[in-house]
């Protein structure tokens, strides 16, 4: 994907994000199909709401990679503190039946993460390592 620079009000440039977030305890909960589809289905409600660009998502056994475009109005600590937190939430209360065998205490997610900004000269590199090179995990 060709990224630009993108021109608002007050600024101009690039603000795109590779981020990456791993459940408590790197436990393998991606591995159930359906743990995953939910998990993504919240991920992209809240990509959605914060009105951001979603380039690219995919999940490992024990982690999920996103990189997002157009993300000037947040940094990345908020934005990773906001697809946390909705998702954590959404599925300890709607779905804790799946991988409650797996998580102890009440949280989903670990409490770090990976963050990198990207520009033009890295956006497809980061794309193709997202979308292609996660197959290794499952193996």
């Amino acid at each position: 994907m060709e990224m630009k620079k993108m021109h608002y009000s007050h600024a101009v440039g690039e603000f795109n994000y590779h981020i990456q977030i791993t459940p408590a305890y790197r436990a393998d909960v991606f591995r159930n199909e359906r743990t995953k589809n939910l998990t993504k289905a919240y991920l992209v409600a809240k990509v959605e709401e914060l009105k951001l660009s979603l380039v690219a998502i995919e999940f490992g056994p024990n982690h999920v990679h996103i990189f997002l475009a157009n993300c000037k109005n947040y940094a990345p600590c908020k934005i990773v503190q906001f697809l946390k937190g909705f998702s954590s939430r959404m599925m300890r209360k709607n779905h804790w039946e799946l991988f409650r065998c797996d998580l102890w205490g009440d949280k989903f997610w670990s409490e770090g993460y990976f963050a990198r900004s990207i520009g033009e000269t890295t956006s497809e590199a980061v794309e193709h390592y997202i979308l292609e090179s996660q197959s290794k995990h499952w193996s």
